[in-house]
């Protein structure tokens, strides 16, 4: 007699299947597809704002060259589209250079609001990675004391030259870990958000990271 017995087929239907991984970032960008975002660059002169700027525009529209004096004399706004969310860059004179008047900052400073507060904003403050200056230590201070207390939380730190921490053999996060009490105290304030620029690269990781915080800015403000 055969015993043999057929086992049922298990249906397709009822097979587990895995759930494909999903980004969180890539969802949170698709989220703000068609965001409107202002951009303002801050910085002193010298540390790499309109170059930055350039970069993240991905062509050359901000005048940047090597200078003694500075080049940036006034407002500038140009736009671009990153992954959906629309930019406008806002380029901006030093206002922080200690030998400008008290009118002509006044009217940077209106300038710069007039650009900026249209639509939903981050501050980026532009700092050269080898080099913190003197009249950086109470940066935080004054950009309050120009556009109020959120800068605290809608500013993101973008070092420049990046290239510096490479040839020294170290990346950000040592960077970090060893700079100085009153950069450290900065970052701090502005929640340690900070990216990390090379711009003679056309790199677009960077520029990727920088609009992950941008986005993380804004959502932050919509909690």
């Amino acid at each position: 007699m055969n015993c043999a017995y057929n086992v049922p087929k298990i249906k397709e239907s009822f097979k587990h299947k895995e759930k494909p991984y999903s980004d969180p970032k890539k969802s949170s960008k698709r989220r703000h597809a068609g965001t409107k975002v202002n951009l303002l660059l801050l910085g002193m002169s010298g540390t790499g704002k309109s170059a930055s700027g350039n970069t993240i525009l991905g062509q050359k529209l901000f005048v940047s060259r090597p200078s003694s004096k500075p080049v940036t004399k006034k407002c500038q706004m140009e736009e671009t589209e990153i992954e959906g969310v629309h930019l406008h860059v806002i380029d901006t004179p030093d206002i922080f250079d200690d030998d400008m008047k008290s009118s002509v900052r006044d009217k940077h400073v209106k300038r710069c609001k007039q650009l900026y507060e249209s639509r939903p904003f981050v501050f980026v403050l532009v700092m050269h990675v080898s080099r913190f200056t003197d009249g950086e230590r109470d940066i935080m201070e004054k950009l309050e004391n120009a556009f109020g207390r959120e800068v605290r939380e809608k500013t993101i730190i973008l070092f420049t030259r990046g290239d510096d921490l490479q040839q020294a053999g170290m990346g950000l996060e040592d960077f970090l870990h060893t700079c100085q009490p009153d950069l450290k105290k900065i970052l701090e304030k502005c929640g340690n958000r900070c990216v990390l620029f090379e711009n003679h690269r056309s790199d677009s990781a960077q520029v990727e990271t920088l609009m992950d915080n941008v986005i993380g800015v804004i959502e932050e403000k919509q909690t």
